[in-house]
This record gives structure tokens, C-alpha cells and sequence, in this order.
């Protein structure tokens, strides 16, 4: 009986030092990463950079695993079906954590239930630009048009519900303006537009909007951000513009499955703050009108319960509900 009782415990005891030594090398085979948006999109190529590092230092190959359309919602679906082993991993938005809970019913993911936040990535900048052949020269301008004529404006918008959308719903709310939404598919489709003249204005991701303002076929009357952007530091933001504390960035983070384990999770979560942190990701970020940003999977999840808060109240207000 004691030689049984001495061997079950040895086996038990090797259990225990090979689950340990497995967590601890974590990950030893390909990870997979989710991302919402087609190859070549701002999402794919963040994407494609962090796998770039993040295979670097852990020496196993990171797969992207483009999942386009729905506003993200197929590929948070997706993702949320995953085993909780950090093997899969998605590149998460704004509009995945925060806005689609608020503007649609029935999604095919819980935020709460099925994401378990490893840290944030980038924040950024929205540019809101108007055709040269429209009268504003500066939010200011564009303000005093808008309010003698409410309604009116034609401003275009990526699409229903998206971060420019929602950002642009309150801005009007401060500013007391009223404007004629002209929703798109996507951005490239309202810059045309937008550029051509056909719509005098719009907002956008800064990427969308650089090469066209840098060109002078698009003149940028401000930023939405907390700071003026790196590439355009003559464009003031919101708030130096007479709205204090305006502030409409756009959030993009990593998450796991809840349930990863805790070591598997903590080096999730170092590996990403390398690569966010290293001089590529910084140069590449400022060179795209954003910002590096590192959290703590605790930081994380405020930022995101804060934000959900603070949009949903946005969206509300703009009474916006949308179908999927």
C-alpha cells in the first residue's frame, strides 16, 4: 500500500511540475489572431506588426485570421466560441467593446461574458475636414455656419453607428449644431465623395484623411483627440477650440478568453507591452496620426466599463439602434 500511495503521489507530483512548466513556456505552438477588418485595413496592418514582435519574442508563429464585415460583429462571434487557452486572441476596436453592445440587439458575443482584456494597443485621433471650396476655415467657423443653419449641412460618415458617427453625434450635442448625416459603407467610399465636393464635409480616422489633407484636396478644420497630432501639429483639437475637455479617440487593445490561465495571461500581457512599447510600433503609430498605448488587463477592463458608460450615454441621446 505504501509503495502505491508513494508512486501515486509521484505521478501526481510530475502532473503538477509538467502543467507548471507548460504554463511557463506559454505559448509553444501557434497563436491565432482575430481581426474584424480585411488585409491591408489600419486593423490588419497593426495586426500584422504586433504578430511580427510578439513571434519574436516568443518564437512560435502568430496567424492572423482576417474575419471583414458587420462592423466586427462576425469576428467577435467568432472569437467568443474559442477555448480560454490564450491561444486565440483578438485585435479588438472601439466599435467591438464599447459601441455594439449600446446600438445593436442580440449580438453573438457578451463583452462582460466572453473577453477577457489583455491591454490596449493604440488610441487615436478622429480629423474632422471639410471640401476647400466650403467657407470654414476652423471649427469656429464651421460652428457659426452650422447653427444658422440647422440641419442643412451634408456631413458624411464612414457608416451608422461607427466611432466618426457617434463622435460627430456629440460633438453637435456640445456645440449645439445640427447637421444632415450622409452615412457610407466605409470611409474610402465618403472620401470620394467628400474630396470630389459632392459632401462639404466629414470625420474619419486620421490614416483615411492625411494623404488628401497633406495634398490640400481636403482642409482640416480640427482634431478630436486629447493632443494635437504628430503629423498635422498645426491642427488644433475640440477642446483648444473653445470645448474644454472634448475628447473623441478611438481605442484599439488585445483580448483573450476569460478563463485564460493566469500565466498564460501575464505573459499575453508583457509580450504586447513590448511590442506597443518598441520604437516600430511608437514610429509607426505617430506616423498614422495615433498613439502608442499600454495597459494592464486591469487598466483595460476599466477603460472599458468607463467608456461604455460615457458612450452609451452618447448613444442614447442620439437615439441610434441598428440591425446586424
Amino acid at each position: 500500500m505504501n509503495r502505491k500511495l508513494r508512486s501515486a503521489m509521484l505521478l501526481a507530483l510530475c502532473l503538477c511540475v509538467s502543467l507548471s512548466a507548460r504554463a511557463q513556456i506559454f505559448p509553444d505552438k501557434p497563436v491565432h489572431l482575430i481581426v474584424g477588418a480585411g488585409a491591408g485595413s489600419f486593423p490588419d496592418q497593426v495586426a500584422r506588426r504586433l504578430a511580427e514582435s510578439l513571434s519574436e519574442q516568443w518564437g512560435q508563429p502568430i496567424v492572423i485570421d482576417n474575419r471583414p464585415g458587420a462592423g466586427g460583429i462576425a469576428a467577435m462571434g467568432g472569437f467568443a466560441k474559442a477555448p480560454a487557452d490564450g491561444y486565440t486572441l483578438a485585435l479588438a476596436t472601439m466599435s467591438q467593446l464599447v459601441f455594439n453592445p449600446h446600438l445593436f440587439q442580440g449580438l453573438p458575443y457578451d463583452v462582460l461574458r466572453d473577453v477577457q482584456p489583455v491591454g490596449t494597443v493604440r488610441s487615436g485621433s478622429m480629423m474632422i475636414v471639410a471640401h476647400p471650396g466650403f467657407s470654414a476655415r476652423s471649427l469656429g467657423d464651421l460652428v457659426s455656419i452650422a447653427q444658422r443653419k440647422p440641419g442643412d449641412i451634408d456631413f458624411a460618415v464612414p457608416a451608422n453607428g461607427s466611432p466618426p458617427h457617434v463622435v460627430l453625434g456629440m460633438l453637435m450635442a456640445i456645440t449645439h449644431t445640427s447637421f444632415s448625416v450622409v452615412p457610407y459603407k466605409t470611409g474610402a467610399d465618403a472620401v470620394v465623395q467628400v474630396a470630389s465636393g459632392q459632401v462639404p464635409l466629414f470625420i474619419d480616422a486620421v490614416p483615411i484623411l492625411a494623404g488628401l489633407v497633406q495634398s490640400g484636396k481636403l482642409r482640416a478644420l480640427a482634431v478630436t483627440g486629447r493632443t494635437r497630432v504628430t503629423q498635422f501639429p498645426d491642427v488644433r483639437t475640440v477642446a483648444e477650440q473653445g470645448y474644454p475637455g472634448f475628447n473623441g479617440e478611438a481605442l484599439m487593445g488585445l483580448v483573450a478568453r476569460p478563463g485564460t490561465p493566469d500565466a498564460a495571461l501575464k505573459r499575453l500581457s508583457t509580450g504586447l507591452a513590448n511590442a506597443v512599447n518598441s520604437d516600430a510600433l511608437r514610429q509607426f503609430f505617430e506616423s498614422s496620426g495615433a498613439r502608442a498605448q499600454t495597459t494592464t488587463p486591469e487598466e483595460f477592463a476599466a477603460l472599458i466599463r468607463n467608456d461604455s458608460d460615457h458612450w452609451g450615454r452618447v448613444i442614447r441621446d442620439m437615439h441610434l439602434v441598428l440591425d446586424h
